[in-house]
């Protein structure tokens, strides 16, 4: 009788196994089906997007921010304002370039640059501003103390900044129609970011290098030229839409429509890099049908970029950079 009741246990586990299996294999094939339905649906042929464009943008931007150039885990060195203690220019300049193509209705590839910026200032220094320490050294039988580095106030310093941008990125458009387009994308971009500082005086502890005397002044310079780089590979997830309006400017211009358009990129390590940049405005597009293979989009519009990277987890090593600014761009669609 026990026998029995196991076959039949069994044998229920068996045709419940097999049910399982089949709901599984059931609820795979749907999904698959589904997939390769909207697959298809987004495969389409470009009936409203052209399939290629290029482009370039100029922006006019004010930035501000800190930067920290202790090598110390202490945090011995300052926090700086870019603009009020290095007095780097708070107006800036940068033109861009980009590129697209777009082999399906809801796909388009794009690679994108910046032009390389350099800025650089003069500027006698408000407050003391500390580097960082350096420690004591072991020399013709004397030792020195640990010795804080200082630009003393008042120095006249030498700041400077380079900066540039590139990578590319990949749009997937769920939403299209003629001038029409709204999705995500992701976005691998490089960023370097240099930033320097120098005493103009040339001012060195007193002696030649070969003998490293005692310094009695807390507040001599030791280095004369100090520098922090951000050289960085930012995996960046996002969204962006665009939209024109199905009107005209009148008789005047009857093939000049109005649009808007909006990208919004977000760096994917906050805890290590934290990068975000949104861009919104307006379009004017040379053509009332924008699914017209060639026209010219004119986009006029603001754009703010932040990039907070702390990375050695240190109190005086530290860069914040902000721009705000106006953009304007000129694109050809073929």
């Amino acid at each position: 009788m026990g026998s029995q009741n196991l076959e039949k246990v069994k044998k229920i586990r068996a045709s419940s196994n097999r049910k399982s299996h089949l709901r599984l294999w059931i609820a795979f094939c749907t999904i698959s089906v589904a997939v390769l339905g909207y697959g298809t649906g987004s495969a389409d042929t470009l009936d409203y997007l052209a399939p290629w464009s290029i482009g370039s943008e100029f922006m006019y931007s004010w930035i501000w921010g800190t930067m920290g150039y202790d090598q110390q885990n202490a945090g011995f060195g300052t926090i700086n304002q870019l603009r009020d203690d290095l007095g780097l220019p708070q107006d800036n300049q940068t033109y861009r370039v980009y590129a697209t193509i777009r082999p399906l209705e809801h796909h388009m590839l794009r690679v994108f640059g910046s032009v390389p910026e350099l800025y650089q200032s003069q500027n006698f220094l408000k407050k003391d501003l500390r580097l960082t320490q350096l420690p004591g050294l072991a020399v013709n039988g004397l030792t020195t103390t640990n010795q804080v580095v200082v630009f003393p106030r008042g120095t006249l310093i030498k700041s400077q900044m380079q900066t540039a941008q590139f990578g590319f990125g990949y749009d997937l458009d769920f939403l299209t129609g003629p001038g029409h387009a709204a999705g995500m994308q992701g976005e691998l971009k490089y960023i370097d970011l240099r930033l320097s500082i120098s005493d103009l005086d040339g001012q060195y502890w007193p002696g030649s290098a070969t003998t490293f005397p005692i310094p009695t002044d807390t507040n001599i310079i030791g280095y004369q030229y100090y520098n922090t780089t951000l050289d960085e590979l930012v995996p960046c997830l996002g969204a962006h839409a665009q939209a024109v309006l199905p009107f005209g400017f009148g008789k005047m211009f009857p093939d000049l429509t109005l649009g808007g358009y909006t990208r919004m990129n977000f760096g994917i390590w906050p805890n290590y890099l934290n990068y975000m940049d949104i861009q919104a405005g307006l379009q004017l597009n040379s053509g009332q049908k924008c699914g017209s293979r060639r026209f010219l989009i004119a986009k006029f519009g603001v754009e703010h970029e932040s990039i907070l990277h702390d990375g050695q987890i240190r109190t005086g090593r530290a860069l914040e950079l902000k721009r705000d600014g106006l953009t304007c761009a000129l694109e050809a669609v073929f």
